[in-house]
């Protein structure tokens, strides 16, 4: 049974950091992309993936590399993504909404002139579509 120097294994070291946040466990996982249930089986194990721990890092806003240094590969780097919930004004709403259906409908014009493009060139060169 290999344990970090300190004598945890990385399954004990989630569940101290996770048993001290302000999250439940249900929350914790879901944010870590896991099932509840996963994270009684994911404390049990001693040499967790570096990978599932750096989720449920990032999930709680923990760096585990200060527990384990060598797991420095696996933590996620897009530090942009937050799992904070931030409440916005129904205005913010209408406005994200607006810009986003302008973004499809600008997609949207783009792909129909592609397959335009695309059905000329087959008619073109197969003789397809007439």
């Amino acid at each position: 049974m290999k344990k970090d120097k300190k004598g945890l294994s990385r399954g004990e070291v989630l569940h101290i950091v996770a048993k001290t946040s302000k999250l439940t466990i249900r929350e914790i996982t879901e944010k870590a992309g896991y099932k509840p249930p996963s994270f009684y089986l994911h404390v049990k194990q001693v040499e967790l993936p570096y990978e599932t721990l750096a989720r449920y890092g990032k999930a709680l806003g923990h760096n585990f590399t200060d527990e384990f240094p060598e797991m420095s590969d696996y933590v996620f780097q897009d530090d942009q993504i937050t799992y904070q919930k931030k409440k916005r004004s129904y205005e913010e709403l209408e406005l994200d909404k607006e810009r986003w259906q302008a973004k499809y409908q600008e997609l949207n014009e783009k792909y129909q002139i592609l397959a335009d493009k695309y059905q000329n060139l087959l008619e073109e060169k197969l003789g397809l579509g007439k």
